[in-house]
């Protein structure tokens, strides 16, 4: 199926990474709604076609879309896939306002969204579990993530879109949660990630400005350079283990840059290069791509 294409692509060009088929069965578009037996049945389909490592470093992860597209059978049945197979997980939490009231409408016996895929296994307890979005956490909640083995998939240019504002990241942070950046390819506009980065930056500053801040004399609170190019490196790339870093004993994984179409005739540091960077540059920029030591891409 197209799960397996994507693979497939994906390792033909050297990627190492996680790829999901999809588990929807209720309350989804005519054509991608499956019924549950279609969708347990093709999910153990895909990964029998997986066993053989086919697909090398590009590895599955179970994706039920969300609580409110999957039957309360078919989180079950994940969750025994989960254990069985040793595979991490991926859906998203607390996106919005009105989709947390229509979980608790479908699971009413829970007291916040998380123990929707908690109480199946699916919440970082057998396997490391990414969630996108995680924009309204209660206290509980925050609570539950904070001790569970969990990465916060931050998708700044999707939440905009979706809801209009951010996630608490810094809280996160400092409670020690694990955060990457995402680009939410479904709700976002851009799959550049050194955009998500500098949009990572702004939407703190507006969450700052419109949800934190207090009096007009507050000290803004809001997402360095440094900070977001840590959470779109290191941050998301904990997940693979020692990934997004150049420390000794990491995978080597690199993009080259080039800053020669937008220099100017100011002399700048390293860092104010990378700010630029950061916030001027698109594709046309990448000279260069290395992934666990092997180029995998070279600008013409």
């Amino acid at each position: 199926g197209g799960t397996e294409v994507l693979m497939e692509l994906l390792h033909k060009a050297g990627f190492a990474g996680y790829v999901g088929k999809v588990n929807m069965d209720r309350n989804s578009a005519p054509g991608l709604e499956e019924t549950t037996e279609e969708s347990i049945a093709e999910t153990k389909l895909w990964l029998e076609h997986c066993a053989d490592g086919r697909f090398g470093e590009v590895k599955p992860m179970l994706t039920p879309r969300y609580t409110p597209s999957c039957t309360d059978e078919l989180m079950e049945k994940l969750g025994q896939m989960a254990g069985e197979y040793q595979l991490p997980v991926q859906t998203h939490l607390s996106e919005g306002l009105d989709e947390i009231e229509w979980v608790k409408s479908l699971k009413p016996e829970i007291d916040f969204y998380a123990q929707a895929y908690d109480m199946y296994g699916l919440f970082g307890t057998q396997t490391p579990t990414v969630l996108a979005h995680c924009i309204f956490p209660t206290e509980e909640e925050f609570e539950l993530m904070r001790r569970r083995n969990v990465w916060v998939a931050h998708c700044p240019n999707g939440n905009l879109n979706s809801c209009g504002t951010a996630a608490p990241i810094l809280d996160y942070v400092a409670a020690g949660v694990k955060v990457g950046i995402g680009t939410d390819s479904a709700g976002g506009v851009s799959l550049n990630m050194l955009r998500m980065t500098y949009e990572a930056m702004m939407v703190s500053k507006v969450r700052w400005a419109y949800v934190e801040r207090k009096s007009p004399t507050d000290k803004k609170r809001a997402l360095t350079l440094a900070n977001a190019m840590y959470l779109a490196t290191k941050g998301g790339g904990s997940l693979w283990g020692k990934a997004g870093s150049f420390e000794p004993g990491y995978f080597f994984d690199a993009v080259v840059l080039d800053d020669d179409r937008i220099k100017d005739f100011i002399p700048r540091s390293p860092y104010e290069r990378l700010e630029r960077l950061v916030s001027q540059s698109d594709d046309r920029e990448i000279a260069a791509k290395y992934i666990n030591g092997k180029l995998v891409y070279k600008r013409a």
